[in-house]
This record gives C-alpha cells, structure tokens and sequence, in this order.
C-alpha cells in the first residue's frame, strides 16, 4: 500500500562521487544525539528491494529500474521517515536520514478481556490478511503487537495499529513480508474494512519455487487491472469495464430501482497526468460504480467457493465493483494506486487483503 504522510525528513546531501548510480547510500542518525542507528531497515515501499544499517549507520541500497514509490526508513521506537524520490535527484550524493524518537502515547488503547481481544483480533485478521487460500496459507508472527482503539462517534467499529512492523510468513507466495502497519478500521455492523501502511518483501528461498503461485495470484488481481487500465490493453488482458448508473422506475402505489451496466473503453475514465512534475501518474475518475468483469477465473475463486460463502455471478469470471471515495483516483506507472483509500472495493475484490499482494516491482513475464 502507497500513501504519503506528513513525516518530516532531515536530508543531507553531501558530495560522495565514487558510488555507482546503481546505488543509493548514505547513513541513518538518532536525529537527537547524531548517533548511528543499527539495524534501521531502508526500503522502496512495497517493493522486495531493502536492506539494514550496519553498526555505524551506513547502508547501500540497490536501485530499482523504475523509481515510482516512497524510499522508507523505520526503526523500532522511532517515527518512520518517508522520502519520494524525485527524478531530478543524483544518486551519486550520499544520504544521510535522522530519525525522530518516536512518542508513547496511552490514549484511547482498548484494556480487553481474552476473549474479546481474540474477537477482535479474528476480525483483524480476516479482513487484513483476506479470505482466499493464499490469506489461509499466511500468518502474522507478532501478533502480540498489534493493538486496538475506539474510534469517536463509533461505537460499532474499532481500529488496530502496531508500534513495530508486522511480519506475515505467506508459504504460499514465498515472502516474508514486513508490514508497517499505519492505520485499520474495521465496522461491525457494515462488515466495512480499509486499511494502509508500509511494506517489504522478502524471498523465502529461491523464488523459482513459487512462480507459479504468483503468476496465478497476479493474473486477474487489482495490480493486474489498474496495470491493463493505465496501458489501455484491458481486452487483450481479458478486463471488460461497465459504468453502473442507477435508475428508479415509478408505478402506481410503488417504485422500483433498477441499475443499467453501461459499456466504457479504458479513455473515457482514465487520462496521463502532463502536468506532474515527478515520474508519470494516471488520474482516474467515473460516476456511480464501476464494474470490472476479468473474463476468466482467478486462482483463488475455486477456493473461495469451496470455503466462503461467495456468489458465483458469472459461469466464467468474476465481477467486482469500485466506488470512489474521492472525486477522483491517482495511479502511479506501476498500476499502484497513490492513496490506496480513494476507491471502496466489493464483489471478488473484497475477499483479496494483503496476503494477495505482490511487490510493485513484479511483473510475470520477467519474473525468473
């Protein structure tokens, strides 16, 4: 998941001429003390591209071929550090981030019972993780971590956050995944869910192991789709897109409301962004709903029908809907939304959390 925050970085750049362009580097600092910190992990967000800090606060990081997502720096017990990079920036300069001490605060922390914590956390889990067979396949190391709040004005929802990244085993994909989790919301009586943080993956073993697993989860996903739409090529990766309007029939006594599925092409809802002055974004935007039908049958549809109670809406394929939150969404190059709560999801997409993501450096046909 992509979404900028607020964080304030320190940036320094100093001259450091011998690096390859291949690699960014640079050192992390207690922004306090100016003392190295070991251990502090560096990574392109949702990528499977980071490394750690040695004992001096020195770290190389690979570049990746494209640039079009945040470089993050966490470490436990301090505010995480969120840094885009810009097409301008020269990567032979040498990066030196200072970390904020990060502050405890008790406020509005739910004190639960055992069994209403495990409540929650079933919720937590299901709607955070999915219900598809690579979900049932995944599970969260430290969970103990993880911790719940009220929100005001709603009684019947809570949210979950942890201090320290998540670490989900997905056996199924082969990733070990670190998930800053920055915010959840869950709604007891809507079965409403969202949430978003920071994300690295890492390969289990040799990830010839499990292409087959991703290739199958990335064909007919979200990532998939926003991928075909941006690149205009949604029939030749079997997408086909309808704007869903709504319609109330009046008879005598009585009205009936009726919903009509109108055609649209991949132009009519999405446009390059000229005017961006970083790497190239996509704004989309619709009326009502969008329906997005992939004409032929995700891997995970076969487990879903066996073990959740899920409608099959079609005899081939799968039908799921997107309603935007905002008046409109951003798309980055990669097919990766900006603010991954700008669209409310439902039908088959719902059921797919984070244990169906792929890194946003994934691509099928280059996966080796």
């Amino acid at each position: 998941m992509k979404r900028i925050t607020g964080n304030i970085i320190l940036l320094i750049l100093t001259s450091f001429p011998s690096f390859s362009q291949t690699h960014l580097t640079g050192k992390v600092l207690n922004e306090d003390s100016n003392q190295p910190l070991e251990g502090a992990s560096i990574y392109f967000n949702n990528t499977s591209i980071g490394t750690t800090s040695d004992a001096v606060g020195e770290f190389t990081l690979q570049l990746p071929g494209t640039i079009n997502t945040e470089l993050i720096v966490s470490s436990i017990g301090y505010e995480i550090l969120i840094y885009k990079i810009q097409p301008a920036d020269n990567f032979q300069n040498r990066y030196v981030f200072k970390l904020k001490t990060k502050k405890v605060t008790m406020q509005n922390i739910l004190v639960l019972s055992d069994a209403a914590r495990k409540k929650y956390l079933g919720y937590f889990i299901d709607n955070f993780l999915g219900l598809t067979e690579e979900a049932a396949s995944s599970s969260i190391k430290n969970l103990s971590s993880v911790y719940f709040t009220k929100p005001e004005n709603d009684e019947r929802a809570f949210e979950a956050y942890s201090d320290t990244a998540l670490v989900i085993l997905n056996k199924m994909l082969g990733y070990r995944i670190h998930f800053q989790l920055t915010y959840f919301y869950y709604n007891e009586s809507t079965g409403n869910s969202s949430f978003y943080g920071y994300t690295r993956y890492e390969d289990l073993g040799d990830k010839r192991r499990w292409k087959k697993n991703r290739k199958n989860t990335y064909y007919g996903s979200t990532l998939h789709f926003f991928r075909s739409l941006i690149n205009d090529k949604l029939k030749e990766e079997s997408f086909e897109i309808y704007v869903v309007a709504d319609d109330t029939l009046k008879h005598i006594g009585s009205t009936t409301k009726t919903s009509t599925a109108i055609p649209v092409t991949a132009a009519q809802l999405i446009k390059k962004d000229t005017n961006s002055a970083g790497y190239p974004i996509y704004i989309a935007s619709w009326k009502n709903k969008l329906m997005v039908q992939y004409n032929k049958n995700p891997s995970s549809k076969l487990y879903l029908l066996r073990h959740v109670l899920f409608s099959n809406q079609i005899h081939t394929g799968v039908r799921s809907y997107l309603t935007l939150n905002e008046p409109q969404a951003v798309i980055d190059e990669a097919g990766v939304l900006i603010d991954p709560l700008s669209i409310f999801f439902s039908g088959y997409w719902i059921y797919e959390k984070a244990a169906n993501l792929l890194p946003y450096n994934y691509y099928p046909e280059t996966e080796k």
